[in-house]
């Protein structure tokens, strides 16, 4: 080898040397910074004419093993969805409160069963009658407080969605920008290295929001895409975009359809292209956005929803009556004849035939509506998981509906109306294809006197005092009736009507018949509830006093806060577990690189060394 060759060798080695001296010191000083990687230097050989004569520092490697980075950017957007999970569930059952506690649904719920029961005993005592009053009172402000505070909860998510979605913007433009930034850098050295750590922060933050898929592209650039398979960025962002709304009520919720949607939604907005719903496609199954539609469409909504039906049970438990149908004779034909006075629109007309010769029997569930746009409807309607539901229009007059009714019920029955309010239902006679089991109707009277011991002690403040009747009209008035139960204002006015029952001859002040059928409604009778509220199931809906509902209801919302916590708390093992392992790999080891620097500080002085022998060589030859 030549002197200059020698020495080419020595000053390449020297320069090699030091870049990896410098990268050591900058793994050292930022042994503690958070997202910095461990970089080695990967220095290569250069040959010429088929010997070395010299060396090339080579690129600045990072030291991340991939297959555990996107594992663990999986289970982080797992744990943010889970975190959120849990904060919001937890919240929600301590709005229910602690069984027992002063201020818990089921204590007020309590009391005001120990009003009426104190009632029987002294319904002559206006004080009782007021603590009756009073207690209702309480109740329906506790489900009014407890109601708000639930739509106050999604509300919440959806401003925390409006964030998330700025959130994600911000690092979709930063991943674009440091994609450019490394392209234009990537045979410049060391510096491309430190921009892909601060790239994959971005990719992690944005990791938290959503599940993505990373996949590399051009000289040092990545793709990120959805869950899905969507595009977000590669050396430019798509655009997300998310169209907050203000004002969230139990009404106001997701729908595939957008003149019906009460919420906002994900749009992902590309240079040119149509705006695509992310939600509607279904693509964002992980991280906070995914946690926050959940809880705002589908968590938020059941809790609302098991409130309504405890408010339903409780408004329909102490005002509904059933009229059982009458047996007649019309000629050949039997049947019955049925008072369906006083009913409204949500009320349910039961028919019970069996087709001849014997099978089995049937039941048709009849419900009013006011509007016809609330047709058809569904069998859901009815929590009876045995029966069919047909949807009757009476907003044109009792003769339509009769009309509607013979319809629906074929031709094996027939349907008249013999006077005022009745409905006559006669099987077909000598055909004898169909016997008619029985009928009844069930009522939700608005009278608070002579019509029974039953009571309209609740009723639905919607802007002004309405009947409850569950009616499915509009929206449905068991969505969001929680919030807007209240006590009766004539029994507000006249509590004597929690005895009254009769005005001809008027009831006696002592008289415990309707407290009796009250308390008896509330602590003693046994409702079917519907099982759309995630209590119970379609083909065995839960069945138990109002009681028994809102116990179930609080211990439901407790088990799923548990169920939460315990998720939490396995995903932040496993997330721990990964970043461990991840950080083994990436992480610096000081002690190591320290080792790595006298290794470069002794090919530094080898080099060194090298060159001054060469120095030494040419003067020699100069002075020869």
């Amino acid at each position: 080898m030549s002197i200059s060759s020698a020495l080419n060798t020595a000053i390449t080695g020297l320069r090699s040397t030091q870049v990896g001296i410098d990268l050591v010191a900058r793994n050292i000083a930022n042994a503690d910074t958070d997202g910095y990687t461990v970089k080695s230097q990967n220095p290569i050989a250069q040959y010429t004419s088929g010997q070395v004569s010299g060396v090339n520092p080579g690129q600045i490697q990072r030291q991340v093993d991939s297959f555990i980075q996107q594992q663990l950017r999986t289970e982080i957007g797992i744990g943010a969805q889970v975190d959120v999970k849990a904060e919001f569930l937890t919240r929600i059952d301590q709005l229910l409160g602690r069984p027992g506690d002063a201020n818990a649904l089921d204590t007020i719920l309590n009391e005001f069963g120990t009003s009426l029961q104190g009632l029987i005993s002294t319904p002559d005592q206006f004080l009782t009658r007021s603590e009756v009053v009073s207690d209702a009172t309480t109740l329906a402000n506790q489900l009014n407080r407890i109601s708000d505070e639930v739509q106050q909860l999604r509300q919440q998510t959806e401003l925390a969605l409006s964030d998330a979605v700025d959130q994600a913007n911000v690092a979709l433009q930063s991943i674009a920008r440091l994609n450019q930034e490394i392209q234009v850098n990537f045979d410049s050295g060391p510096g491309v290295a430190d921009l892909q750590d601060e790239r994959d922060r971005f990719i992690d933050q944005l990791s938290q929001l959503m599940d993505i898929r990373v996949s590399p592209g051009e000289r040092g650039a990545v793709r990120v895409f959805t869950g899905g398979g969507n595009l977000l960025v590669d050396t430019q962002p798509v655009d997300l975009v998310f169209d907050a709304r203000t004002g969230i009520d139990a009404t106001a919720q997701f729908s595939l359809d957008d003149s019906e949607r009460g919420v906002g939604s994900v749009f992902l907005s590309s240079l040119g292209g149509t705006p695509l719903d992310l939600f509607r496609q279904g693509v964002i199954n992980s991280g906070e956005i995914a946690a926050y539609k959940e809880l705002r469409d589908e968590t938020l909504v059941e809790v609302q929803a098991q409130l309504d039906e405890l408010a339903h049970g409780l408004a329909l438990a102490l005002s509904g009556k059933t009229n059982e149908g009458t047996a007649v004779t019309s000629g050949a034909q039997n049947g019955f004849d049925l008072d369906v006075a006083g009913l409204l629109a949500g009320n349910e007309i039961s028919v019970t035939f069996t087709p001849t010769p014997p099978g089995s029997p049937r039941t048709v569930t009849l419900i009013p509506v006011d509007q016809p746009g609330s047709l058809p409807l569904t069998d859901a309607a009815s929590v009876n998981p045995n029966d069919t539901v047909i949807g009757i229009d009476f907003s044109s007059g009792f003769a339509s509906a009769i009309s509607q009714i013979d319809a629906a019920l074929g031709a094996s029955i027939s349907v008249s109306s013999p006077g005022t309010d009745v409905i006559r239902i006669l099987d077909d006679g000598a055909a004898n294809t169909v016997t008619i089991d029985a009928v009844s109707a069930f009522v939700t009277p608005s009278a608070l006197q002579d019509n029974g011991t039953q009571l309209a002690l609740f009723q639905d403040l919607d802007g002004v005092f309405k009947t409850y009747s569950g009616s499915p009209d509009g929206d449905g008035q068991k969505t969001g009736f929680a919030a807007r139960i209240a006590v009766n204002q004539q029994i507000v006015d006249d509590n004597s009507l929690l005895v009254q029952y009769e005005t001809s001859p008027l009831t006696g002040s002592g008289d415990p018949a309707r407290p009796q059928d009250l308390f008896d409604r509330f602590s003693l009778q046994s409702i079917v509830f519907s099982p759309e509220t995630g209590i119970g199931a379609s083909s065995a809906p839960f069945t138990g006093t109002i009681q028994n509902f809102a116990q179930r209801l609080i211990n439901f919302q407790g088990q799923q806060s548990e169920i939460a916590l315990r998720e939490q708390a396995a995903q932040t093992v496993v997330i721990d577990s990964l970043q461990t392992r991840f950080d083994d790999e990436t992480k610096v080891d000081v002690d190591e690189e320290l080792s790595r620097l006298l290794v470069l500080q002794n090919a530094y002085a080898a080099n060194a060394r090298v060159m001054s022998v060469a120095k030494e060589l040419l003067e020699i030859l100069t002075r020869v």
